[in-house]
């Protein structure tokens, strides 16, 4: 086997172990003490190899290239993928390391104005010519609107949880601390359903970044369906490995620094997130 081969397959991996290291979607069920922190990464790491292996794009995605221009295609060769990778992979992983919840997206746009920066230093080429600014500016869009439709959700969830609450305190007369409890507990049932689900999505759609690096040499037959398929495997572990280790900075920060919860709230928010 050539050696860029192995050296692009131990790539894949280590993205795997970086996207896996910032993975917060645990963080409200530890929050809201559904979980404790131990058994969220374990049970978050478990569900992200699953949502791997079963759900992962069988080609995946070519990471970052569509952000590039037709001009600097052309030249888009192996080194340029290993440095938008290792740009990502290791910016992912330090972040993690300090608890800072980032987007794996944002990190690899960054990795690709690296390189298309420096790239505009060759003579004869230029910076405004070596990205594909439409589909920047889609992705950029995206930015926005998403925490706002985050927001929007999120919200509506509440106020119906709320009206849930209050309803039930009128039909049922005045509720105790008792009736309370007992009712946040299966509001914990509810946010392990709907958080399953979410990491389960997220293992199957993050995993296509890593897995995007060797599917051409699928393609190409450089490598057989069946190593592909024990690569796959190994992408699911290294990032359920990443969130064990790693990722417990990031539920452990935002799960407890932003606001406090209680199992609803952390229902209205997964909810509104499945």
């Amino acid at each position: 086997m050539d050696f860029m081969i192995i050296i692009i397959m131990l790539m894949a991996l280590y993205l795997a172990f970086g996207i896996g290291s910032n993975d917060e979607t645990m963080s409200s069920v530890v929050g809201s003490g559904t979980l404790s922190l131990n058994r969220a990464v374990l049970w978050g790491g478990f569900l992200s190899c699953i949502g791997c292996i079963i759900f992962a794009d069988k080609v995946g995605k070519n990471i970052g290239a569509n952000l590039l221009s037709p001009d600097l295609l052309e030249v888009y060769d192996i080194w340029m993928i290993l440095a938008i990778i290792l740009g990502t992979s290791t910016w992912l992983i330090y972040a993690s390391r300090s608890g800072a919840p980032i987007s794996t997206t944002h990190s690899v746009v960054g990795s690709v104005l690296g390189v298309a920066f420096m790239w505009s230093f060759i003579p004869g080429n230029d910076f405004l010519y070596a990205l594909n600014w439409t589909k920047l500016g889609t992705v950029a869009l995206g930015w926005v609107i998403s925490p706002i439709l985050g927001l929007l959700s999120a919200s509506i969830m509440q106020k119906l949880v709320q009206a849930f609450i209050s309803r039930k305190w009128k039909r049922d007369g005045k509720i105790g601390f008792l009736e309370i409890e007992d009712l946040e507990r299966k509001f914990k049932y509810l946010v392990l359903f709907f958080i399953s689900i979410t990491q389960l999505s997220r293992g199957g759609n993050d995993s296509a970044n890593a897995i995007g690096i060797y599917s051409g040499l699928i393609v190409s037959g450089e490598i057989s369906v069946s190593l592909a398929f024990f690569l796959k495997i190994l992408i699911g572990l290294m990032m359920a490995l990443g969130l064990i280790l790693i990722g417990r900075n990031v539920i452990k920060n935002v799960g407890g620094s932003l606001i406090e919860m209680r199992p609803s709230d952390a229902f209205a928010i997964e909810s509104a997130n499945a």
